[in-house]
């Protein structure tokens, strides 16, 4: 078994699952990854996943992964997992090109009658059975938006501009930190806010935007960001810093173990149409899934005063960020520029030296954000 501070900030290579069951249980904060998908392409490695000769044999070894990843993940954990699709078709593998991340699905072969040009659901049919089979909980379909998708030719169907990133945790309650991937509001001008159809149907209450900015959502518009070392596209950078900000902590008690969590406050300023006691009466007119989102009623003041000390005194560590299918080694690149830790896994050992050169040259953040 891995110590799992003697791998802190290295890349293993070997076979994801096997090095996978050398780590201790609970033993990473965060994963992000995006697995080889099934068909697509032949990296030239001896045991490499996504040439299974059907798509069943290619999904009970993802699932035997996913089954580790959970095993070794935090019940504070957060999985960031990238995964497309290909469609069923009689091409060669020969002609596949691509990487996950990047570009079309392409036609894949399967020994099962799968009626040809359809998508084959690899991603779905794998999250169906970890829900089911081994008790993630899946949080949020993420769209990844490419505006500068590959073009493609074909005329029978609508070109592929974008790919799911799903968000599971094993536990009902772990570490989140929305605070830190919130994006401006585009209405900043408070009459221009008030006057809104939301704000004109509270008759009393009206809703300010959370001062820290507005939660990201589910979509996800970011080019993708070509590696001249690898031909594969890989991770783009600002696809991985939101899901690294929100999910790893930057700072874990040496002593205890326990993430630091934002401490917010809220003031209240001088309401413009209701009184304090005003204000309360009307929150049922703003709506409960609007104030979990940080949406308050004019008022009050929303902001970041520190964080929080368990009192150890035994200093702090940075999370670790998993990656189990290195690649090229954009995961790390990112966890390192954010001050976290990080651990890969990749079987190319070709593809572990570009990785670590590509590290090499990042300066750690001495501000973990």
């Amino acid at each position: 078994m891995y110590e799992i501070d003697k791998i802190r900030n290295k890349i293993i290579c070997g076979d994801s699952l096997e090095e996978l069951k050398k780590f201790p249980n609970e033993s990473v904060d965060c994963i992000v990854t995006s697995p080889p998908y099934w068909g697509l392409r032949d990296y030239g490695v001896e045991g490499q996943i996504g040439l299974e000769p059907t798509l069943e044999d290619y999904l009970e070894k993802m699932l035997k992964i996913t089954a580790e990843l959970k095993r070794v993940l935090k019940k504070s954990g957060v999985f960031f997992l990238n995964w497309g699709d290909c469609y069923g078709g009689n091409n060669s593998r020969a002609s596949f090109g691509g990487r996950a991340g990047f570009g079309n699905p392409r036609e894949c072969v399967d020994k099962r009658p799968y009626p040809a040009k359809c998508m084959a659901l690899q991603n779905y049919r794998a999250l169906i059975r970890m829900v089911d089979e081994q008790g993630w909980i899946l949080r949020n379909i993420i769209i990844w938006h490419k505006p500068n998708h590959m073009p493609s030719s074909v005329k029978d169907r609508f070109t592929n501009t974008y790919e799911p990133v799903f968000m599971l945790v094993k536990s009902k309650k772990y570490w989140f930190d929305l605070d830190a991937v919130r994006v401006p509001h585009k209405t900043e001008n408070l009459k221009d806010w008030e006057n809104t159809e939301f704000n004109k149907r509270g008759k009393g209450a009206i809703v300010k935007p959370n001062l820290l900015g507005k939660n990201p959502g589910d979509l996800w518009t970011i080019p993708t960001q070509p590696f001249p070392e690898a031909h594969f596209a890989t991770f783009p950078e600002k696809l991985i810093e939101p899901m690294i900000k929100a999910g790893c902590p930057a700072e874990i008690c040496k002593k205890c173990g326990k993430a630091r969590e934002r401490i917010t406050k809220k003031e209240w300023d001088n309401p413009v149409k209701a009184n304090r006691t005003g204000l309360k009466k009307d929150w049922h007119k703003v709506g409960a899934s609007r104030m979990n989102e940080g949406e308050f009623p004019t008022g009050v003041k929303y902001y970041t005063i520190g964080w929080t000390d368990c009192g150890c005194n035994a200093g702090w560590k940075p999370g670790i960020v998993l990656d189990p299918f290195m690649g090229a080694g954009t995961t790390a690149v990112v966890a390192k520029k954010l001050g976290r830790d990080y651990i890969g896994i990749e079987l190319n050992p070709d593809y572990v030296k570009m990785a670590e050169r590509r590290i090499k040259k990042v300066e750690k953040s001495l501000f973990p954000c």
